[in-house]
This record gives structure tokens, C-alpha cells and sequence, in this order.
């Protein structure tokens, strides 16, 4: 693994991009997850919705340290291994939209595309995790 941190960033930006499935892990618990890239300012953050008609996920609070190890999609072998911070994201924060929208974009048989942000603000926790750097 790179010990350069811009190759790390670029790496797992492209692990994000082009793999559709992480684990996240939040004290003893890790849960596989579905998520989506969203590119933004701070180089990119992973963004996942959880709860409701969606996948489970722990009850990571808000601003807490998560670990996300990300794998290859061809051999399945561990590629990176990345800590982040998982912030809740509401509807009424300027993110909103650009979440919802990645994750829509990305979500396999949704049965109604332009209800599921209503849905995910109703009964879901949207997530965004943002990298940091040790």
C-alpha cells in the first residue's frame, strides 16, 4: 500500500468509484455495506444510507471514527485499509442532495428513483464518511 498520502487519496478515490461494496467497521462490528464516491472539495467521501427498506447498519454516532477496508471487485483480496470519520446527513444540509443523488445513481433496483430522497429523509439515516489521514 502506498505510503504516500496523495496516492492513498487517489487510490481510494478509484476503490470508491469503481467497487460498489466496502466494510465498515465501528468497534467489534464490521458490516459489509453498499455504498457510493461522491467527489467533492475535500477529494471525495464515501456515502452510504442505512435503516428503513434499506441495508442495516450499526448505530455509528455521529462524528464518529470508522475504519472502511476496501477490496478488490476481480479477486476480492483486501486492497486498502482507511480510517474516516461518519457524519449523519440531514435534509437540510447543503450535502443533501449531491449524497442522495450519488447513492440514487448507484443503487441497484430501486423501485422509484425520484421518491427514494423522500424515503431515506423519512425512515433512513443517510451517511457520508469522510477520510482522514493518520
Amino acid at each position: 500500500m502506498p505510503d504516500d498520502p496523495s496516492l492513498r487519496a487517489a487510490l481510494r478515490a478509484e476503490l470508491g468509484r469503481r467497487t460498489d461494496l466496502c466494510w465498515v467497521r465501528h468497534g467489534d462490528l464490521t458490516q459489509a455495506v453498499w455504498h457510493a464516491w461522491v467527489d467533492d472539495d475535500e477529494g471525495g467521501v464515501l456515502a452510504l444510507v442505512s435503516g428503513g427498506d434499506e441495508q442495516p447498519f450499526p448505530d455509528v454516532p455521529d462524528g464518529a471514527e470508522v475504519e472502511v477496508l476496501m477490496r478488490s471487485k476481480d479477486t476480492g483480496g483486501r486492497v486498502l485499509t482507511w480510517a474516516g470519520v461518519a457524519s449523519v446527513v440531514r435534509p437540510t444540509d447543503e450535502r443533501w442532495q449531491p449524497t442522495v443523488a450519488a447513492l440514487g445513481a448507484r443503487r441497484l433496483n430501486l423501485p422509484d428513483l425520484a421518491g427514494a430522497p423522500d424515503r431515506w429523509a423519512e425512515r433512513s439515516v443517510v451517511r457520508r464518511v469522510v477520510p482522514v489521514e493518520a
